[in-house]
């Protein structure tokens, strides 16, 4: 049983070692991984690196197929998509769009957003606000969550669900809901439980349990579309403080 916590996680790279990493896919004859954000693993497309123009920022692609479905061509094609290129036990991962070049008969992508590379865990952690809601359900209950990051999230409990949500108890089949998007997370592990405080519906302080908890084995391509939805979430954050430090100023 893994700890999502203790796993590698991602930091996001510039573009010169982004060409860096690109270069060296195309002389390692690399593969490229193709997926829509919540597409099961079996969506997963794979193409072969052809060619890298760092002026462009563009991999030219060869779709990896049988032969009927090279004629019908990728389920992914003008999509919005995840790509993921991995070296050894490291590797990088975006967004872009598939283009189909009809000319060509290849596929191309541009490298020109927020780019990853796999790393030992940061944990960045997101809070909840009146922009961010953050919702999970566990037990068959859905809480507002206060945080969240790709290794786990927390939310207030009345005081009486205390047993309910003991420390080291397990739960199978959650679903975290972050910006519109529900996440199946197959299970979870209550890491810790602390005193405190909650407003119920008419405002009055109420004594509470702060659970918090730990993702168990969450799936390698749910982490990765948990951790950009994070990351959206956090520069869009970011951003609104700025405008409001700037009009203050």
């Amino acid at each position: 049983m893994n700890d999502a916590n203790k796993k590698y996680y991602f930091t996001q790279i510039d573009q010169d070692e982004a060409k860096s990493f690109l270069a060296k896919a195309v002389k390692d004859k690399q593969v490229a991984a193709i997926w829509q954000k919540g597409q099961d693993k079996d969506s997963v497309e794979e193409f072969e690196i052809l060619s890298f123009e760092p002026a462009q920022m563009k991999l030219e692609l060869n779709f990896k197929a049988n032969l009927l479905a090279k004629i019908a061509g990728s389920k992914n094609r003008d999509a919005e998509v995840l790509v993921k290129i991995t070296f050894g036990s490291l590797y990088i991962f975006t967004n872009s769009t598939l283009i189909f070049n009809k000319e060509k008969d290849n596929y191309s992508v541009l490298i020109n957003r927020d780019i990853f590379k796999s790393q030992q865990r940061s944990n960045y952690r997101l809070m909840a606000n009146r922009f961010i809601k953050i919702q999970f359900k566990v037990d068959n209950e859905v809480f507002d969550a206060l945080d969240i990051s790709a290794g786990g999230t927390s939310f207030i409990v009345p005081a009486q669900m205390k047993e309910r949500f003991a420390k080291e108890l397990t739960f199978q089949g959650c679903v975290l809901r972050l910006a519109g998007v529900n996440y199946t997370i197959p299970e979870v592990k209550i890491a810790g439980t602390w005193d405190s405080e909650y407003k119920d519906a008419s405002g009055n302080i109420m004594e509470g349990i702060k659970i918090g908890i730990s993702f168990i084995d969450l799936p390698k391509k749910i982490e990765e579309d948990l951790f950009l939805s994070i990351n959206t979430e956090a520069r869009g954050e970011e951003l609104r403080k700025k405008a409001a430090a700037a009009k203050q100023g």
